[in-house]
This record gives structure tokens, C-alpha cells and sequence, in this order.
């Protein structure tokens, strides 16, 4: 007979913050895996033992030899929440997991600094990629966030101030449910230098009068470093990022990434997701990664090479911008079309008639559904006590749809 792995959520106290049924369930294992930490709370158990490690993922291929074993996996809190719990439910079928969930750390963090967390969002920046944190900081009035050894308060608020976040409260919570538990009330400046114990969580809390940040902000092109002005202008990427119709988790290609404008704008409204700015020549490369780190985005990565080489092995995209193909467009074309997801959207700038043409009958050679724009801006600009339109050279935008039949267009 084969058991199913029982997941058992502890608390910082070990055996003590266990049901009795559960402590039962627990002495009756023959298997016991989890953190050295928590192991340790049953020392004296005759059970084989099995310490996780970096390479969970690795470890748990184990369990499906186990036989009749009884197999418990300790997790700290509750181990659904970005836990174990997780990892194994996407490896093994669901009738072969058991959960016993205790109290999230953040829970008890909230609890502890006195607060309701019903309208908090809780994320994760352990072993997980910060610009998720970064994004949810700039929409959620109280956010709370599990920490890692990287990680930590200090690397979390560093990367929240350079993404343009005002100094706010910041509670850390140290040991809880341990007898040296602690909470430190600060804000996010005073974070930058400290260090915390190992166990630790990280609340964020705005006051009444806070607002969550625009979902998409467009800045002048003077905003960026760029050279003798090739960058995609400011309302043409707004017209460009409306075409493509990016959901938050989507995956991006910007192709011929110049300044990295485009990339930044898709990426502040694909926040979740993953941009990829790709870049041919060296001196844009560099631009690219100076703008990123002006603003702080850290969910854009630089690919320096020319397309479609540099294409390959990128994830499958949800959209892709082309503002420069380097003579290359078919082939560009030809590569998207091939790896990109089903309904994915495509947004070309074109300056001449001659490359639209081109360009048009590559679409339609694919048999993508195709839209057409002709963009005329004109800025004001003062003239004496008055005021004068001042026009930018016209761009076509050509949009399309991969494997996507037409809706009737809208755009």
C-alpha cells in the first residue's frame, strides 16, 4: 500500500504548536524529511531522515520509489504558500499529497504587529526574482513578503527605492514563535543597512492617504539616454503598448531595442512578466542597461545580438515590438511566427513607405491578420506670446496577430 506524503505546516515553537492528532501522525512516520531546523525539533525520532536542500526539485524525485513508507515533509508555516506543498502537487497527483497547513508567517507577523491583514497582499521574494515584490509595492497598501538569505530587508528595500517608491513604513518580523522573536518598526530608508536574524519577514504598510502608482507612466524622451534622438517617441510607444495589449504576465520581445524605452514601458505594464530587449549594437546595449538601472526595472533582460539569431532559445512570446530589424525582417518574421504563442501580437514601426510595403506582404505571405496606422503628432511649442504646433515625422504602425483568426478590429 502506498501512503500518501503527508505535508505538515510547523510553527517557529516545532511539536508545540501541533495539534495532538498531528504530533501523532508524525511519530508514525518512517520517513522524515525537511530543514535541518526543523528536523531538529525531532532528533530523537527512529525515522530515516532526509534534510532538503537548494535542489528540492532533485531530492523529491526520491519519493516515488517510497513504497509503503510513511513519508512527512515538515514546512515551516503553511507550506501552500510558496512552499513545498506547491512543488510537490505539480510532480505528483493530488490524491498522493496530504496538507496539514499551519499559520503563515506573515499571518503572524500581522498578528504580532496588532494589524488585520485582510486587505494585504502576501508574496514571496525567497528564491524568486524581486521585480514581482517591486511590482506588487507599488499597488497594494500593505504588502507582506517572505525573505531569504539574499533576499533580505536590506536587498528588498535597495531595490524598492531605486524603482521610484516612496520611503514608507516597514515592519520586520525576526524568530516568531521563538522566544528571541522581535519586530522592528522602521521605514524602508532605514532598512538599507541593517541586518536581520535569518528568520525573518518583511511587512510594508502605507498610510490612509496613499495611492497605488499608475499602471503605465509615459515619459518624455528626454527621460532616457539615447543617441541623436533614435529612440521611439513618446506617443508613438504609447500608441505601440495600447496595440499590443499586454497583459501583466506576459512574456515580451523588443527587437531592435535601441535606448530600451520601449522595453521599460512594456515592462512597467507587464510587471509580472518577462521583457526581453534585444540589441545588435554594443553602444545600445549599454544605453539599454543604463536606463534600466535609472529606473530601477528588473524584469527586463539584454540579449546583445542581431535577430534572429539572438531569438533563439528566448521563451515563446505573448507580444513582440520591432522598431529596427537590421535588413533581416523576414527572417525576424519568419522565427516569430514560428515560436511565438498562439494570439500573439505584433506592433512594427516603420518610417517609408518602401519598408511597409515590404513588410505588409511578409504579414501576408504569413497569413497574419493585419492592421494599419499612419501616426502624425505635432507637439506644441511656444512662438512668441503664443503657442505653434510643431509636427514629428510620420510613422506607420503595422499590427498584427500570429494564429489568431480576425475579431473585426478595433484598433
Amino acid at each position: 500500500m502506498t501512503h500518501p506524503i503527508l505535508v505538515v505546516g510547523v510553527g517557529g515553537d516545532g511539536p508545540a504548536s501541533l495539534s495532538e492528532a498531528t504530533r501523532q501522525r508524525i511519530a508514525q512516520a518512517d520517513w522524515l524529511w525537511g530543514s535541518a531546523r526543523l528536523l531538529s525539533f525531532w532528533s530523537d525520532h527512529p525515522a530515516a531522515k532526509t534534510v532538503i536542500t537548494a535542489s528540492a526539485l532533485d531530492q523529491l524525485e526520491q519519493l516515488r520509489s517510497r513504497g509503503d513508507r510513511r513519508v512527512v515533509i515538515l514546512a515551516s508555516g503553511d507550506p501552500g504558500f510558496y512552499g513545498v506543498a506547491g512543488t510537490l502537487l505539480r510532480h505528483f497527483p493530488c490524491e498522493e499529497v496530504e496538507i496539514i497547513p499551519h499559520v503563515s508567517m506573515l499571518q503572524l507577523a500581522f498578528a504580532r504587529a496588532r494589524m488585520e491583514w485582510s486587505d494585504a497582499i502576501f508574496t514571496s521574494a525567497h528564491a524568486r526574482p524581486l521585480s514581482e515584490v517591486v511590482g506588487w509595492a507599488k499597488r497594494a497598501a500593505k504588502l507582506g513578503i517572505l525573505t531569504d538569505s539574499r533576499n533580505t530587508p536590506a536587498v528588498i528595500a535597495r531595490a524598492l527605492l531605486a524603482a521610484g517608491l516612496e520611503d514608507c513604513r516597514a515592519i520586520v518580523a525576526e524568530n516568531l514563535g521563538l522566544p528571541e522573536e522581535r519586530l522592528v518598526d522602521t521605514c524602508l530608508t532605514q532598512l538599507v543597512d541593517q541586518e536581520f536574524a535569518p528568520l525573518n519577514v518583511l511587512l510594508l504598510i502605507r498610510d490612509a492617504a496613499w495611492r497605488p502608482h499608475p499602471m503605465f507612466i509615459l515619459r518624455p524622451d528626454a527621460a532616457y539616454r539615447h543617441r541623436d534622438g533614435m529612440i521611439t517617441k513618446a506617443e508613438t510607444r504609447a500608441l505601440s503598448l495600447a496595440a499590443l495589449a499586454l497583459a501583466e504576465t506576459d512574456t515580451v520581445w523588443d527587437i531592435g531595442a535601441g535606448s530600451g524605452a520601449m522595453s521599460i514601458e512594456c515592462a512597467q505594464v507587464a510587471w509580472r512578466g518577462q521583457v526581453f530587449a534585444i540589441e545588435r549594437a554594443s553602444e545600445g546595449v549599454a544605453l539599454i542597461r543604463d536606463n534600466l538601472a535609472r529606473f530601477g526595472v528588473l524584469n527586463v533582460t539584454v540579449v546583445e545580438g542581431e535577430a534572429p539569431q539572438a531569438l533563439e532559445g528566448l521563451p515563446p512570446p505573448h507580444a513582440v515590438f520591432i522598431g529596427g530589424s537590421g535588413g533581416k525582417l523576414a527572417a525576424i518574421l519568419e522565427h516569430v511566427s514560428r515560436v511565438a504563442s498562439p494570439g500573439c501580437r505584433l506592433v512594427l514601426t516603420l518610417a517609408t513607405l518602401e519598408h511597409l510595403h515590404q513588410a505588409k506582404g511578409y504579414l501576408d505571405a504569413l497569413g497574419w491578420i493585419t492592421q494599419l496606422l499612419q501616426v502624425n503628432i505635432a507637439r506644441g511649442q511656444p512662438i512668441g506670446e503664443g503657442t505653434r504646433l510643431a509636427p514629428l515625422n510620420p510613422v506607420f504602425l503595422l499590427i498584427g496577430n500570429v494564429r489568431c483568426v480576425s475579431s473585426g478590429g478595433t484598433f
